[in-house]
Formats: C-alpha cells, structure tokens, sequence
C-alpha cells in the first residue's frame, strides 16, 4: 500500500477545521492544516507539495481568491489540484484552476469522492 495523499486543509473556523481535519484522517490521508490564506501559501513553499487543496474562500489575512492567485503564479504550484469548500454562494465567480467545489455545510460523502477523485486525476 502507497503513502497516504497530502491534503492541506486551509478553513480560518477552528471548529470546521478540526472536524474535516478527524474526518479526512479517518478517511487515510495525512492532513496538514492552516487557518488562512498566507499561512497556507507560506506552507505551499516548502516541500513536500500537497496531492491537494482543501480550500476555504472567505478568510481573514489572505483570503482563498488571493491565495490560489500566488498559486497559479507559481509555476511548481499551478497544476496542484484545488478544491474549494466554501460558504460563498454559487453568483461568486469561483478563483481560476479550481477542480471542483463542495458547499458549506459540507456533506462528508460528497467531499469524500471530489476528493478521492481529484487525488486519482492528479
């Protein structure tokens, strides 16, 4: 059996954080997390790389818009698979090189495959 996938989790809510956090690690993967945008980039800078992004839009310091904006910039960044989970309401216009997004309050099931699919596609 390989690695488990590298998920980062950035979500600025500590309750929501730690809730995803227990159950993507019950689901296998090995979870690192940050609580915004620029603390999720200063992670993303240093190796190893995520398999994926979980990624909250709406947060305090960074906010997901300006953090997959650095992403795309950065040519070792730009393919990394980004999934957004977010509260924002569908008439906001998703950041560009998002894979797929999953709605707040978030249904475990369906971020369990967009996830397992986003992992098997990177």
């Amino acid at each position: 059996m390989g690695t488990p996938s590298l998920v980062l989790l950035v979500e600025d809510h500590v309750d929501s954080r730690e809730l995803l956090e227990e159950f993507l690690t019950l689901e296998g993967f090995t979870v690192e997390t940050a609580g915004n945008g620029q603390s999720a980039w200063e992670r993303l800078r240093r190796p190893p790389c995520p398999d994926a992004v979980l990624l909250d839009l709406m947060m305090p310091v960074m906010s997901g818009w300006e953090l997959m904006r650095h992403v795309r910039e950065d040519a070792r960044l730009r393919e990394l698979p980004v999934v957004v989970v977010s509260g924002a309401g569908s008439s906001q216009p998703l950041p560009e090189g998002v894979l797929a997004t999953v709605p707040k309050p978030v249904d475990l099931g369906e971020l369990r495959a967009t996830l397992a699919r986003v992992v098997a596609a990177g």
